[in-house]
This record gives C-alpha cells, structure tokens and sequence, in this order.
C-alpha cells in the first residue's frame, strides 16, 4: 500500500506539432509546462517520439484532469492511446477499427498475428476521447477537459454537435487561453516566469501557465481540518453523531468556510451513494453535505485527508511561514524586503519531484495498469514511422538508466547512437483510491 497523499495534480495530454499539425502525441504528466518543455528540448527529459527537431516545437492542445490517482490517469492515458484495444469501450461503440500485423519469429519461422495502432488524425483522437468521457468506466469520475487551442476546441464542439451521446453534465469542457494586454499576440513565458505566475493566477484562467500544480489550493482547507481536529478537541460526526478521531479513524471535513462538519469517511460515502441512488457503487463522485448542503466533490476530501494523514513533508512546506530576508545595496542604504519563501517552495518541489522520478525508475507505465493484459513473448511489434503520414503515438519504452557523468559506459552510448532515448511517461508513485 502506498503511504503518500494522492497527488494535487495529475493529467493526460493531447500534444500537437505547431510545424506538422498531424503529428499528435498522448502523454501524462503531474506538471504539463515543466513535460512540454521537456518534450521541446528546452529540459533534460521528453520522449522519444517528440524528440525530433523536424516537429518541434509541440503545444499542448489539451488536457484532461480531475484523476482520483496517479492510477487512473495512467489508466485513461492508455486507453486513450489503445482505443481499438480498451476494453472499456463496447465493441458496438468502438470508432477505431482494430489493425492486424504479421510478424515472423526469426528463431522459429512462425507468423504471428498481433493488433496494431490504426493511423488516426486529430479528429479521430478528439472523438475518442468523447468516448471515453461517456463509458461507464470514466464517465462519474469528475473529470475537467480543458483546451488551450481554438482550432482544437472547435473540432472538438463540432464534433460534440454531431455525435449522439452527451457527456456528463458534472465533467467540465472549457477553452483556457490568454492573450496578453496588448493584444500583439499570445505571450510566450520561461519556466520560472511561469511558476511565479501559477503562484498570482492559481484557480482561473490564464492558459497552460495558471495551472495549480501543487498543494496550494488546500491549504485553506488543511488548516481548517487540523484546527478542527486538534488534539482535545470535542467533534461529532456529521451523520452519525459519533466522536471522531483521526488517529483511529478517517475523518473527512467540509472545504466550506463557515461549516465545520467533520465525518467518518465511510459514513458519509455511504450517504452520497444512498443519496445518489448508487447503492451498487463503491465509491461516491459527489454529494451534499450533511450540515451546509453544499455541494462537494468525494475526490477533493479524499486529496485532502491524504495529505492530513500521510503528507507530512507537503504539509511541512505548504503551511511553514514566509521568512524575509533583506538585501543590501552596494551603497549600503538598506533595500526593500525580499520574501524567498516561494522560492525556496520551488526549490524544494523540484528537487521532491526529482527526486520520485529518480525512485521511480523502471516502474510502472500507462501500459502496465491497462484494461487489458499484452503478453510479452519476446516479439517485438514496431509501428511505422513515417510521421508525414500518421500521428505520433506515444510507444511504452522502457525507462532509461542514468549512468555517472564521467562513466566509460555513457561516453560509449553516446558515441553509439545520435538520438537519446528517454522514458515515454511522465509519473510519480501511483496508489489506487479505495
């Protein structure tokens, strides 16, 4: 069982080549700008199927978010590569027709027949994944789609126009764009521009760069809950009206402001499905609080008690007070107070974030908690790779192995080949929301 929180955020994405719009790419990543950098060779890491300079620079179209866990996000991004293959998506429903490949055993001589990728185009992938916003695997998940092309979203609303199936009215699609006050054009932004960004426009929209990626948008309801559950404290559960403990139970707490409902967590699931109708499921998506009757999605509690319970380093750095420093001038006359707080936050996330991936090595892929199991035989199915003719496909490759800078066997690889070849998705340890 994992013992970190679930992940403040966590999201497929559609990529497309701003110089050959048919090449597309599908990915997953917990922070799209710092992925889209990599991808465009302005980063260590990326993938190899993006690394070709002929394509660059990519921007990302779209991206789907709002996953329970690193897990199902994984989930989505496969089955949204693999649409011929999923099985979460009906035969009678399936858009993509499912390709056959002849491959010849070179020990034995014995032709095998496996599926292959079909080609697809822009369209094709955006009404797939129309599809899979309506299956019954996805569809209660509280999912948000958000564009960040026009062009794109307007195939994608022509599309929605021609199709019969609705999604979801609690699944979210919106196109999130800016342009900057001049209106010259749209505003290209660094990395660190972009971090200092998130941190003035975190919740609106602003573009790929206003993205919350992590914790910050909790802290006000972390604060709440801890001060509501404070050691000594009195706090009846909001249905049963049973004391709650969270150091011997789960205790879930209103976001609300001015509510201080505090719940067991299996007490109020039970009351969202019973409430909702779905006594059949497992896990709620939403319902009403009991004592402000308002409306609250099950995966912000979740992500919200994980981090209680078993967020100790993120708690630590998203609650810990602003230091200031002062700097002076060369003059000697005293300059201005200087808060480093957000930038030693930076700091810290990065060198976190480094350092997951780097514990995260050879572990799992979006094909590795896929709907449906491939077998490894030792044959090898490669796809073409003419990219003037079909999109680009992100293909599972193992992760790369770092070597030491100075070591003989690196210096062999990269005097062995031209291209470096670098893992296809971008992931943290992944847990399973139960």
């Amino acid at each position: 069982m994992d013992t970190r929180p679930i992940p403040a955020f966590y999201c497929c994405y559609l990529l497309r080549s701003t110089v050959r719009h048919a090449s597309i790419y599908i990915g997953s990543t917990p922070n799209p700008v710092r992925r889209l950098r990599q991808h465009n060779g302005l980063s260590n890491g990326g993938a190899a199927k993006t690394s070709r300079d002929t394509l660059r620079p990519w921007e990302m179209a779209c991206i789907v978010t709002g996953f329970p866990s690193n897990i199902a996000a994984l989930q989505f991004e496969w089955a949204w590569q693999n649409t011929h293959l999923t099985r979460r998506i009906a035969d009678e429903q399936r858009i993509t027709i499912r390709e056959t490949k002849v491959r010849i055993s070179p020990k034995t001589g014995r032709a095998r027949r496996r599926p292959a990728r079909p080609r697809m185009s822009l369209t094709d992938k955006l009404s797939n994944l129309h599809l899979l916003l309506r299956v019954p695997s996805f569809s209660r998940w509280p999912l948000e789609v958000r564009f960040f092309c026009e062009d794109v979203y307007r195939v994608w609303q022509r599309w929605g126009e021609q199709v019969d199936g609705m999604i979801r009215g609690r699944i979210k699609v919106s196109l999130d764009v800016e342009e900057p006050a001049d209106g010259t054009g749209w505003e290209v932004l660094s990395y660190d521009q972009a971090k200092s960004k998130r941190k003035r426009d975190v919740g609106g929209k602003g573009g790929l760069e206003s993205i919350d990626v992590a914790y910050r948008g909790l802290k006000e309801h972390l604060e709440k809950s801890l001060f509501l559950l404070a050691e000594g404290e009195v706090t009846s559960c909001a249905v049963c009206n049973k004391r709650v403990d969270q150091n011997t139970g789960m205790v879930v707490v209103c976001p609300v402001h001015n509510c201080r409902a505090a719940s067991h967590m299996t007490c109020l699931s039970s009351r969202f499905l019973a409430k909702n109708g779905l006594t059949e499921a497992l896990i709620p998506a939403e319902g009403l609080c009991p004592t402000c009757k308002t409306q609250i999605r099950w995966v912000d509690l979740m992500r919200e008690m994980t981090l209680r319970m078993r967020g100790e380093k993120e708690m630590e750095r998203l609650l810990k007070k602003r230091r200031e420093r002062k700097a002076k001038a060369a003059t000697g006359k005293q300059a201005p107070s200087i808060s480093v707080a957000d930038h030693e936050d930076d700091v810290e996330a990065e060198e976190d974030l480094q350092a997951d991936e780097e514990e995260a090595a050879g572990g799992l892929r979006a094909a590795d908690v896929a709907d449906a199991s491939l077998s490894d035989d030792g044959w090898q199915y490669r796809m073409d790779e003419d990219d003037d003719i079909m999109s680009v496909i992100s293909a599972d490759t193992d992760t790369s192995r770092a070597f030491p800078a100075d070591s003989p066997c690196k210096l062999r690889l990269q005097s062995a080949r031209s291209e470096t070849i670098i893992e296809e998705t971008d992931w943290d340890d992944a847990e399973v929301l139960c």
